[in-house]
Parts: structure tokens; sequence; C-alpha cells
């Protein structure tokens, strides 16, 4: 069992290369999902502005 345990037994600058990769995974996913999150929720609320008027607008044109 101890033998199994050594492959986590690292290098000070095995580790800090570890943290640094894992850092950039993080930094990577977490600007992919906010692309996505704003790209599909900023496009329809202006879409759907632009395409229907309001209440009051349609009344002020009657």
């Amino acid at each position: 069992m101890k033998r199994l345990f050594r492959i986590f037994e690292l290098s000070k600058n095995e580790q800090r290369v570890v943290l640094i990769v894992m850092f950039a995974l993080i930094v990577f996913a977490f600007v992919g999902y906010e692309r996505r999150v704003h790209h599909f929720l900023v496009q329809p609320t202006s879409a759907e502005v632009e395409s229907s008027p309001s209440p009051a607008e349609f009344k002020d044109e009657q």
C-alpha cells in the first residue's frame, strides 16, 4: 500500500507545476462558463425588447 502512495510524493518544483496547471484549468473553465452564460443571456433579451413594444407604447400608437 505504501508503494501506491509514493506516486503522490512530489518535489517542491513538481508541486508548483501541479498547482499552476490546476489554477490554469480552473481559470480556463471559469472564462468558458462566463462566455457561454453571457452569450446566451444577453442576446435573447435584447432581441425580445426590440421586437415587441411595451403596453404603454402600444396605447400611444393607437
